[in-house]
């Protein structure tokens, strides 16, 4: 392949018209070439990864000093979460079993039977309650009392828009 280079027309043409210039000519020649090499490997090569460790470098110190404030403030978060956590209170079961009464009764929804199930836990089953007033009830439970429901059953009755229910609520 390199004889095959060094044969090619448009080479071997450079090669003589290099043989002809003087011997000063080809010295500047050469250093001309080789300052093209040197500004090649600096353009192509050098500069680039200079400016990529830069870059790196500046987005260490950035990442560093992220860590260092989330760890300032680690302990002022961690306080934040549990106070917030302390905020929210939950009903015992004699507060949700009287809350979930009360608001069945405002919201015209009533109640079958009820009956407390562990802490904080109650089960109540509905029968014949209008579905648009037990989505009602549920939703101002979530809202004005954080009383959510953990697991729910409801059946259709004959007549139309009439629900059976079993939840399961929590507070």
């Amino acid at each position: 392949m390199i004889n095959g280079l060094k044969q090619h027309p448009t080479l071997l043409l450079i090669r003589k018209q290099y043989e002809m210039l003087g011997a000063r000519d080809r010295l500047i020649l050469k250093w001309i070439m080789a300052g093209l090499v040197v500004a090649l490997v600096y353009f192509a090569a050098w500069q680039p990864a200079s400016h990529y460790k830069m870059n790196a470098q500046m987005d260490l110190k950035q990442n560093q000093k992220l860590l260092a404030l989330v760890a300032s403030n680690r302990e002022a978060l961690s306080n934040l979460a549990k106070q917030s956590q302390n905020n929210r209170s939950t009903l015992d079961s004699q507060q949700l079993v009287s809350s979930v009464t009360n608001l069945a009764k405002r919201n015209g929804v009533l109640l079958k039977r009820f009956e407390p199930s562990g802490d904080n836990k109650l089960k109540v089953w509905l029968d014949n309650a209008s579905f648009d007033k037990v989505v009602t009830w549920l939703t101002i439970m979530k809202q004005t009392l954080n009383i959510t429901v953990e697991q729910i059953s409801i059946e259709k009755d004959e007549a139309p828009g009439l629900v059976s229910a079993r939840l399961t609520l929590s507070s």
